[in-house]
């Protein structure tokens, strides 16, 4: 009896021993996803800087506020009409994002005026960040898209930035490196996103670049293989966006385009980068039969120097959709606010809506790109909106295949699905946590 009981104590103890073991090595190798996903949050570029380069590498900051407004910032264009005062209200913007940026060459973390971040998780994909400015890959420029004289096809690069209204509410979608918060976002008013954009393009292919800011990036070979990239090369300032969230829009965001443009006379060459368009709503009205009839839309407010000023290429028969708001960069069938209304968290299939229409929609179906959205729904039905932010869309994209690719080739991750199929009512592990 006693030697009968002591075999049943020795082997509760080994199995109790190894339930333990098998505890340990799930928080083992979940501290090591955690790790591994924090260096993947916080990587600088998608491809390391060239042997032979020697100069400052870029850095994301991502240390977002715990507060919208810790600074109790006043933000100025408030005071302006957007609809009777277009132009002043994109100066008033412009100069708030460029102040004290230019100064630091937009290395944010020195910006001395106010806080800027950027978005995490943008350097995992071939299209994702290079190592010495930031930029991410762009849609590409055909030839004749940005001027008659441009015969062949460039690539566009672009950085984002956030003020701290913006960053707060990006935190909290990114408070866990590892895990981001996926059940949608709002951002509030105040909040200011800025993106300056780059082309391959020179000042012979387009000649309103004379005196444009250059900026040397480690940029793509060819536009068509983005992951295969090269030395430093020059990269020139054409275009500048600006999202701001206001909540006298019809959308609760105003879109802003500004051009670089060698006319301007001011000596600073950032400060030469003139308004475009303006845009407070998708104008869901106007169809391509009222175009042709004369209607144009009315929650967009186009310079109307834009073919003086050579901002539009005859190749282009406007800049967005049917004279909605876009750049020279941006697609021509779709339009600043459209675009950004497909913003969502991917779904289980790590998919997100298409930015512009199916080339084979027919007109009532495109019509459903240009609807008027509000801060925080969804464009999809039974989707979580990310309101208005394509950033926030890529960054949990990208974590998403990330995190697949990397449980896939871990142990712990064999272990994991083995886990779910043994006990498919039971989605965490034993750990008794959550990956």
């Amino acid at each position: 009896m006693i030697s009968s009981g002591l075999g049943r104590v020795v082997a509760f103890t080994g199995a109790a021993g190894a339930v333990v073991g098998v505890v340990a090595g799930f928080r083992r190798r979940q501290a090591e996803f955690q790790a591994a996903a924090l260096r993947e949050f916080s990587r600088p570029s998608y491809n390391p800087p060239p042997a032979a380069y020697t100069g400052p590498v870029f850095k994301p900051r991502l240390d977002f506020p715990s507060r919208a407004n810790p600074n109790n910032e006043t933000f100025p264009w408030l005071d302006i009409d957007f609809r009777t005062e277009p132009e002043k209200y994109l100066y008033t913007v412009r100069d708030y994002c460029l102040e004290g940026n230019v100064e630091c060459d937009f290395k944010v973390d020195q910006n001395q005026t106010r806080d800027w971040y950027h978005v995490p998780w943008m350097s995992s994909q071939p299209t994702g960040r290079e190592p010495v400015h930031g930029l991410t890959m762009e849609k590409s420029s055909k030839q004749g898209m940005l001027s008659e004289s441009q015969r062949r096809e460039v690539q566009n690069w672009a950085v984002a930035f956030y003020n701290s209204p913006g960053a707060n509410a990006v935190g909290q979608v990114w408070s866990l490196p590892w895990k981001p918060a996926q059940n949608g976002v709002t951002f509030p008013e105040g909040t200011v996103g800025f993106k300056p954009l780059f082309t391959q393009a020179t000042e012979e292919e387009v000649p309103i670049l004379k005196g444009s800011p250059v900026w040397k990036a480690a940029i793509a070979k060819t536009p068509r293989e983005p992951g295969d990239r090269g030395p430093p090369v020059e990269t020139r300032l054409i275009q500048m966006d600006v999202a701001v969230r206001d909540d006298r829009a019809d959308i609760g965001w105003v879109f802003g385009t500004f051009v670089y443009h060698s006319s301007q006379s001011n000596d600073a060459p950032w400060r030469r980068l003139v308004p475009v368009c303006l845009q407070w709503g998708n104008d869901p009205d106007l169809t391509q039969q009222r175009y042709q009839e004369g209607a144009r839309p009315v929650q967009t407010w186009n310079n109307p120097r834009i073919r003086e000023l050579g901002i539009l290429s005859g190749s282009r028969p406007y800049l967005g959709w049917l004279g909605r708001a876009n750049g020279p960069v941006d697609n021509f069938k779709s339009c600043c606010a459209s675009c950004h209304s497909t913003a969502a968290v991917p779904d289980k299939d790590n998919s997100v809506p298409r930015v512009v229409p199916p080339k084979d929609a027919t007109p009532d179906q495109a019509l459903r790109w240009f609807r008027n959205l509000a801060p925080g729904q969804a464009f999809q039905k039974g989707g979580k909106s990310l309101d208005y932010s394509l950033q926030l869309s890529s960054s949990i994209s990208q974590y998403n295949q990330w995190k697949r690719s990397y449980l896939k080739n871990t142990l712990f991750g064999r272990l994991k699905d083995w886990w779910q199929e043994a006990n498919p009512f039971q989605t965490v592990p034993p750990s008794g946590k959550d990956d």
